[in-house]
């Protein structure tokens, strides 16, 4: 069992480099940054610019999620998840991963503030045991920029059963991006809450390498209402 589910994982993890690769090749320079490392930001991608990002959580699970977007314009985008991807488990404790079509269209209130409203929707795909359900993640997200005094978020979300597990549906997130001295590099956190398997808060740094890649490093740290106490680490490769 434990062979076949790590065939799997290894055939989807494959898939996800695959589209990463393909995308990486053809997508052109845009500005947009979707999630600080679990939040959305209410940053859309650029009209007929396509947005990747790679990330992954090293806890006794380790998994790998991937996110691909493209900007239709009127701060629309539009894109497909790869979510929970299982590629290694310590305690052999493994999960199906999630397909998810996403959407978001944000709103520009004020030059400083913008609301991004958005779904993230689909099945579990029946890899692991063939319980597929339906997983749903929907969100209102207030991005407040203040320059120099960094970027501000605060939001509230709505989590079925098939995406958060067992607790609470209804909860606050919200996350910082401040600047350092050094130019390129930037201290970001961000927090979900709610008594689910959501609940987490990550904080560590973002290096905006070049005008299109950015490398983010986080330490993953369980809240005292989250399902486990552990804790571990978050390594984030974006392009924009």
């Amino acid at each position: 069992m434990y062979y076949q589910i790590t065939i799997k994982a290894a055939v989807l993890f494959l898939y996800q480099m695959l589209f990463f690769t393909l995308f990486m090749g053809n997508s052109h320079y845009c500005v947009a940054q979707q999630n600080l490392f679990n939040v959305p930001s209410a940053e859309i991608t650029q009209q007929k610019q396509v947005f990747i990002q790679q990330q992954f959580n090293v806890l006794s699970t380790t998994t790998s999620n991937t996110t691909i977007d493209y900007g239709l314009g009127d701060n629309w985008e539009i894109g497909i998840n790869l979510f929970n991807v299982d590629l290694y488990s310590l305690h052999d404790e493994w999960a199906n991963p999630l397909f998810l079509l996403n959407f978001q269209k944000a709103f520009e209130l004020t030059p400083q503030w913008r609301i991004g409203i958005g779904s993230q929707s689909g099945p579990t795909l029946p890899i692991v045991n063939s319980k597929a359900q339906l997983a749903s993640f929907n969100y209102v997200n207030n991005a407040f920029d203040l320059g120099g005094w960094g970027k501000y978020y605060l939001g509230v979300y709505y989590a079925n059963q098939g995406y958060a597990g067992e607790g609470s549906n209804v909860s606050l997130m919200a996350g910082i991006e401040v600047p350092t001295p050094i130019d390129t590099v930037f201290v970001m956190a961000d927090y979900i809450g709610g008594k689910n398997a959501l609940n987490t808060a990550v904080i560590g740094v973002v290096w905006k390498a070049t005008v299109q890649w950015q490398l983010s490093l986080g330490a993953l740290i369980a809240t005292p209402e989250s399902d486990s106490s552990e804790n571990g680490v978050v390594v984030e490769i974006t392009r924009i």
